[in-house]
């Protein structure tokens, strides 16, 4: 790309004021674009996506939490952004060890579900693209494994439901879509909004806490390639709902949905114990997916008998 010094700067004159690609209209949470980005805390950096040359270009670039220094920057032909996995503006898209950055292709305000959707994989470290993913259909960004190897992606097939989704892996190393669907087995049709997330140390687990018919939170095995969903009891509004966030708690081992004034409003125990209630599901870190698909099975059937 010519001039990079020119296209940088000027991106980052167009991104004084922050931007956000989001899908207006569309299944996915779409990008963020601009100042905000997504911090690694970990590393004491930020990764944002600037947009250049009227979207024909995106520029990453990785900033000092401090100081704000661009400590290095790249280039991707395309309009690119830092995905986001909910509705509310949090994004993802870094590996848990810092090395991986995926960015995905900006909506582009056509229909309401892509025929095709782009990523591409990026060294964080250099900002060098390592690959590019185009895949046919309607995903975006979910999690990673944490290994790196594996891609987690949500995929729509519904224009009439929108709120319909099932999870996909894609093997980085293969450069290839598994074939089948990762779904709670008991809850094969898996519909709603995604509002919040956190994800337990090392990504292990990632919990997504959804609005569908009811409440509930997604909770995603990484290492196994397994989900489980996790029923909430919610007496709250749904305004209140929409303005919470997850915590995790006790060492990993509750999940707790808190509103924006710090009150909890409902607590998922995440460990077995020898009795559980109507108001409390548990599934988690330490077990492996087909104990959680069995717990959940387990509660469900207490819930019918009661």
């Amino acid at each position: 790309m010519p001039k990079i010094r020119f296209v940088l700067a000027a991106a980052l004159v167009a991104a004084v004021v922050p931007n956000a690609a989001h899908a207006d209209g569309q299944a996915s949470p779409g990008v963020s674009q601009g100042w905000n980005g997504l911090a690694d805390k970990a590393h004491g950096v930020r990764f944002v996506a600037l947009p250049a040359n009227d979207g024909n270009w995106t520029v990453l670039a990785r900033i000092n939490l401090r100081g704000g220094t661009v400590t290095r920057y790249g280039s991707i032909r395309g309009s690119y952004g830092i995905p986001g996995v909910t509705l509310k503006g949090d994004v993802g898209g870094l590996s848990s060890d810092g090395r991986v950055l995926v960015v995905a292709e900006a909506p582009n305000g056509g229909s309401i579900l892509r025929s095709v959707s782009r990523l591409a994989v990026v060294d964080a470290r250099t900002l060098r693209t390592r690959a590019r993913i185009a895949l046919p259909g309607d995903f975006s960004f979910d999690a990673f494994s944490p290994d790196g190897r594996t891609l987690y992606l949500v995929q729509h097939t519904s224009t009439r439901d929108l709120q319909r989704y099932r999870v996909r892996a894609y093997d980085l190393v293969q450069k290839q879509l598994l074939p089948d669907a990762i779904v709670d087995r008991t809850e094969p049709n898996m519909r709603g909004y995604p509002l919040a997330r956190t994800s337990s140390s090392g990504g292990a687990w990632v919990y997504t806490l959804y609005e569908g018919d009811e409440p509930f939170v997604h909770a995603l095995d990484t290492v196994h390639g397994r989900a489980i969903c996790l029923d909430l009891t919610w007496h709250a509004s749904q305004i209140v709902l929409w303005r919470s966030h997850l915590a995790l708690r006790d060492s990993g081992g509750r999940l707790a949905v808190v509103d924006r004034n710090g009150k909890t409003r409902a607590i998922l125990n995440l460990r077995p114990a020898g009795r559980t209630t109507t108001t409390t599901t548990w599934a988690a870190a330490g077990l492996s997916g087909v104990g959680l698909a069995a717990t959940a099975l387990l509660l469900r059937r207490r819930r019918r008998q009661n």
